[in-house]
């Protein structure tokens, strides 16, 4: 498996809360996931999937919303196949309602 970090705008869909509870641990661990496609250079796209660690309570993004990421990216041996791990640090979505028409005009 490879590791990079990796920053950019991407848009985020398929959101969901999961928690996780470490052995020995006394709490959980609450993050949301959503799926997304990193796309470079000359073409290329990967699919993807987005690791947010936040409190249990926290607002999901609504689909299509577009955000600036600093994620670690962990490309899987199985690329294409498999979809990139990425685990954010830094995130900030964009203000705005995504639905609406003029939303990527802002951006």
């Amino acid at each position: 498996m490879s590791l990079l970090m990796v920053c950019g705008f991407v848009a985020v869909a398929e959101g969901c809360y999961v928690s996780l509870m470490k052995p020995n641990a006394t709490a959980k661990t609450y993050y949301c996931l959503c799926s997304t496609a990193l796309h470079c250079a000359r073409d290329v796209s990967f699919p993807g999937k987005i690791h947010i660690y936040s409190p249990s309570n926290d607002v999901i993004l609504p689909d299509n919303t577009v955000g600036f990421l600093v994620v670690k990216a962990y490309f899987p041996p199985g690329i294409p196949g498999e979809k990139v791990l990425l685990e954010v640090s830094h995130l900030m979505p964009m203000p705005g309602d995504p639905a609406s028409e003029t939303y990527e005009h802002a951006i």
